[in-house]
């Protein structure tokens, strides 16, 4: 089994020495997963390193004695940016745990015509910190140690984001994404029902492609995630023998 592993944003790593859990993390450690004095655990900066060693208690405070410290090839080569379209918070969640999963470097969240979910002021705060904590959670299950940057603007605006390629999917569109090659890429997937004709074309305005990726109309939650795996295995991510 896997040593459980703890997100320490900020933290220093030097083997011999002290490194503190957050609060969250401490009461995770203790009272939810049980661990005792001496049991291994792994924490992580958020920025590419971990460190492994026993952890220790004492009153409200949790640390491990670093004894390793590495920075591990878990990221995906192709810095892919999911641009998703606002949908509900159940699908939201589910996204943006799987995109981490499957390697996204960032989530930007895009109000889209046809999105049924409204968020604004301190919804949205809310909201944007409620996805960082899915985000993280979804990096410790993984084993990656680079947590994601998600934020929140206009169509418009993300429609000036800057990559080696940028793709919108639609399900009007007929031929495949062009993804060989590639350091950086933009992805963007509509809500229910797709990006509207104005969005698709205010996309083409800006010099994005519109791509299909298969035959078979796939759900919102479920063509983002597509999308990204054919990217990564383009770019030799994943491998089949």
């Amino acid at each position: 089994m896997a040593d459980p592993r703890f997100y320490t944003p900020q933290a220093r790593f030097e083997i011999g020495g002290k490194a503190l859990l957050t609060e969250q993390a401490r009461h995770h450690a203790g009272r939810v997963l049980r661990m005792k004095a001496g049991d291994r655990a792994v924490l992580f900066d958020g920025d590419g390193m971990q460190a492994a060693g026993p952890i220790h208690f004492e009153g409200k405070d949790a640390w491990i004695v670093v004894q390793s410290v590495c920075r591990p090839e878990v990221e995906s080569p192709v810095a892919v940016t999911l641009v998703q379209a606002l949908v509900s918070p159940e699908k939201m969640d589910w996204i943006i745990e799987k995109a981490v999963e499957t390697g996204v470097s960032r989530i930007v969240v895009v109000p889209a015509k046809r999105s049924m979910t409204k968020l604004a002021g301190e919804r949205l705060q809310k909201r944007l910190q409620h996805w960082e904590s899915v985000a993280v959670s979804a990096c410790a299950q993984s084993g990656r140690t680079r947590v994601p940057e998600i934020s929140f603007m206009s169509f418009d605006k993300a429609l000036r984001l800057k990559a080696d390629a940028r793709i919108l999917l639609a399900p009007s569109a007929s031929t495949p994404p062009k993804a060989q090659g590639l350091s950086s890429c933009l992805l963007a997937v509509g809500p229910e029902g797709g990006f509207d004709d104005e969005e698709i074309q205010a996309a083409l305005d800006n010099g994005w492609q519109c791509a299909l990726i298969g035959p078979r109309v796939l759900r919102t939650e479920t063509a983002g995630i597509v999308a990204v795996t054919l990217i990564n295995a383009a770019s030799g991510d994943y491998r089949l023998g």
